[in-house]
């Protein structure tokens, strides 16, 4: 009768190390990114190592400059407000939401909200959940981020019923973007720029845990995927750009660079096909993750600007 005791006990053993394996990846992953300080980039972060580039600069100063409020809204959870930076545009009918990546704030997309401001735009750049001044602690890699998008959009749509509304969103902001093209969006949300998006939150997890931490998948994905299931409510495979994409109605543009290590270009051709809508997609030459805009700046807002010309009518 000993070993079938001993056995069960060594079986609960090894479950309870996994589901704390599970419990560690979690919370590297998706526990909370908020930042005391927001004018100081995360340590080894792309904003860190690109400090010096002209255009991160320019969009500092501009955010810093740039007479702006933050707004709140209720979210779909009752007691919890969504919080987002506002810049006032002078055509008031073309918005655009600006959509940050993992552990990043809205500040540091304050280059793209720049953009979309000098060509007339009100820009939101709202918070992600467990990023800047959520009032959520979990980040949720888009998924729950992407009804939240949908809240801005319809609060954007009942202050002014003519608007015309962009999403460009960029890594982990880029899939929230995808994401919400799934859902059902009324016609205001005229298109959208996804620049180095991921086809789902379980891909991503498993390419880092083979590439950054060599750790096998099938020892930390099951346990850490339940562990979000408890906490955020879906598991890793649930949360898809690519079967978001597949019911999308929304022209978008899908922009990666072609020397991304963290989002490898192979995400690129996934959710191109994937998408149901009109389409469109841009390799730039040389860009790594998350800064084709930085380092190819002209280029860059030469495609997207040709692209929003085909679903945006400004005055």
């Amino acid at each position: 009768m000993k070993f079938p005791v001993i056995a069960a006990a060594t079986v609960a053993t090894l479950g309870l190390l996994d589901l704390g394996l599970g419990a560690v990846f979690f919370k590297i992953a998706l526990g909370s990114k908020k930042r005391e300080d927001p004018k100081v980039p995360r340590k080894d972060s792309l904003f860190e190592r690109n400090a010096d580039n002209i255009n991160l600069i320019n969009g500092y100063n501009w955010f810093d400059n740039t007479e702006h409020q933050e707004i709140l809204i209720p979210s779909r959870e009752k007691g919890v407000n969504l919080h987002g930076h506002f810049f006032e545009g002078t055509d008031k009918n073309l918005w655009a939401i600006v959509i940050h990546g993992w552990t990043n704030i809205n500040r540091e997309m304050s280059s793209y909200a720049m953009e979309y401001h000098k060509r007339g735009y009100n820009v939101i750049i709202p918070d992600l959940r467990g990023h800047g001044n959520s009032e959520t602690n979990y980040v949720s890699m888009g998924w729950l981020d992407r009804l939240d998008i949908v809240t801005w959009i319809n609060y954007i749509v009942s202050n002014n019923p003519e608007a015309q509304i962009v999403l460009h969103g960029v890594s982990m902001g880029s899939a929230t973007t995808m994401m919400t093209t799934g859902e059902n969006l009324p016609s205001n949300v005229v298109c959208a720029v996804s620049d180095c998006g991921f086809t789902s939150v379980y891909d991503i997890f498993e390419d880092q845990a083979i590439r950054k931490y060599k750790i096998p998948p099938k020892l930390v994905m099951p346990p850490a995927s339940l562990v979000n299931k408890l906490i955020n409510g879906f598991t890793f495979k649930e949360a898809s750009s690519v079967e978001q994409l597949k019911k999308s109605k929304t022209p978008t543009l899908f922009l990666h660079g072609d020397k991304d290590d963290f989002v490898l270009p192979k995400n690129l051709d996934k959710v191109y096909a994937a998408c149901a809508a009109e389409k469109e997609k841009y390799v730039v030459r040389g860009a790594e993750h998350a800064v084709s805009s930085h380092w190819f700046h002209e280029e860059y807002w030469d495609v997207v600007d040709k692209f929003l010309a085909k679903y945006v009518k400004s005055e």
